[in-house]
């Protein structure tokens, strides 16, 4: 679950940001609505934080105004000495849950399609099915237990043990009766073969 808990006025929650950034595209929210497919009641209840989008929903809001998607989960988008280098772990915001029971956290504004970030795997979760994302995928077991398949070959995984696949399927379980914590980076492959 995508909590908003946490907002304040000085931090502004994603329905407020997304509202000001409406506004200051001088979108109504009859446009926005328009733009993403979405009803105008929707569009309101999220920017008042009634209701959370999903990640197609979010997709939708982030291709609405142009923007990369990492751009939504960065909190505070005031400009900082930092910006463009550094991000603040109070300036993120978890991705939303699905129903796997995996929450995944952008660790980095996506950069030519490199995704960085990190995944907490609730006890006794799994994913839905095998998928093959295309790219590079590599993960860093920061802390508990997992078990991952890649192309049908089974592995657990501990703290410290990583793993990697080169556009290859993989699905996952976490078995166990604690949670698990990876570090996960995802790559488009380049031409080069060897790259």
């Amino acid at each position: 679950m995508w909590l908003m808990s946490d907002a304040s006025p000085e931090r502004g929650s994603l329905g407020r940001d997304l509202r000001r950034l409406r506004k200051s595209r001088g979108l109504r929210i009859a446009d926005l609505a328009a733009l993403t497919n979405r009803s105008t009641g929707w569009i309101s209840q999220v920017e008042r934080d009634r209701s959370q989008p999903g990640y197609a929903d979010l997709v939708a809001i982030a291709q609405a105004f142009d923007l990369p998607l990492s751009q939504l989960f960065l909190r505070d988008a005031e400009p900082i000495p930092e910006a463009g280098n550094v991000l603040r772990a109070g300036q993120r915001r978890p991705l939303p849950a699905d129903n796997t029971g995996a929450i995944d956290d952008l660790l980095a504004p996506l950069v030519h399609g490199i995704q960085f970030y990190r995944s907490t795997l609730d006890a006794h979760s799994a994913s839905d099915q095998p998928s093959r994302r295309g790219g590079v995928e590599m993960g860093y077991v920061l802390e508990g237990r997992f078990e991952i398949r890649i192309d049908g070959r089974h592995h657990a995984l501990g703290p410290g043990d990583s793993f990697w696949a080169r556009g290859e399927e993989i699905s996952w379980l976490n078995p166990h009766d604690t949670p698990c914590t990876v570090v996960w980076l995802l790559a488009p492959l380049r031409d080069d073969p060897d790259a």
